[in-house]
């Protein structure tokens, strides 16, 4: 066993036993708060790439530095604002990937809603979502976490109108097919490999469209050491700031991001401790 494998197999097994709060905990220093569930760590059958250790490795950073709460899992009724029921029955077939599917769609709401009262919060969920379709899904993905958080928004007259911007290396073709035709949800789908055009990109996106809020599909696998090769880890520092700062003046600081891809566990923590850094509202 390599040390790298060793080091992340220690990252695993000391989130099993890591004690987390349920609800709002105060930590001097920040306001963004990070959310998390151990369901999240559950072995369910899936690709070799996506693993709990993903997860892991975030944790183990960030647990160091933000405050950590555990959310509710989402309610079939949540699910069925994006999925059919033909898509519930058939994640409900497989009792582990279920299981942690409604605690990953439970965390996107509670970020969502969090983000409404201004707190900014990062979810580290697993399964990722933004494959996921109303009537279909793949890519590792089984709900939509995102599209289910903003449509409770929409749904509760939270919010009118809202930004999601995904940077995950692979489109997010799930959240564009359930947003496709509405009239208050742009979804930004980042897509380029030269880093500074894809730095201009979210610039764009974030200067171009009305929102009351800001919802970060947030995939690693762009980053120079994973499967895109594009973007450094400043460069996730820089694109939170670049949420935080826009979403101060356009949303009444209303934003929030959901883990999607990112497989390099080596990084991976680093990468998503930089986003982090860059939303948080005290942050230099």
């Amino acid at each position: 066993m390599g040390e790298s494998h060793e080091r992340i197999l220690q990252n695993f097994l000391e989130l099993l036993w890591w004690p987390h709060t349920e609800g709002e905990i105060d930590m001097p220093g920040t306001q963004l708060k990070v959310i998390y569930d151990e369901a999240y760590l559950i072995d369910y059958p899936t690709a070799s790439c996506e693993t709990p250790e993903r997860v892991a490795a975030i944790m183990h950073v960030l647990k160091k530095h933000y405050p950590v709460i555990t959310p509710r899992p989402a309610s079939e009724d949540d699910i069925l604002l994006v999925h059919t029921q033909h898509i519930l029955r058939e994640v409900k077939r497989e009792p582990d990937v279920f299981q942690a599917a409604i605690v990953a769609a439970g965390g996107a709401i509670m970020a969502a809603e969090l983000a409404c009262r201004g707190e900014p919060t990062f979810a580290a969920v697993r399964p990722p979502g933004h494959h996921a379709s109303p009537g279909s899904h793949w890519g590792f993905c089984f709900f939509n976490n995102v599209a289910i958080a903003i449509e409770k928004l929409m749904q509760t007259g939270k919010i009118s109108q809202a930004l999601v911007l995904d940077i995950d290396l692979h489109f997010g073709d799930g959240t564009d097919n359930f947003f496709l035709d509405s009239r208050g949800v742009v979804v930004a789908n980042i897509q380029d490999n030269s880093r500074e055009r894809f730095l201009e990109k979210v610039d764009f996106a974030l200067a171009s469209h009305e929102y009351d809020i800001i919802a970060v599909s947030a995939g690693f696998d762009r980053h120079v050491q994973d499967w895109g090769g594009t973007l450094t880890t400043e460069d996730y520092f820089s694109i939170g700031r670049r949420v935080r700062n826009q979403a101060a003046t356009r949303c009444d600081g209303k934003y929030f991001a959901v883990l999607e891809g990112g497989y390099n566990t080596g990084v991976l923590g680093e990468n998503a401790l930089a986003l982090c850094r860059g939303m948080d509202p005290e942050a230099k």
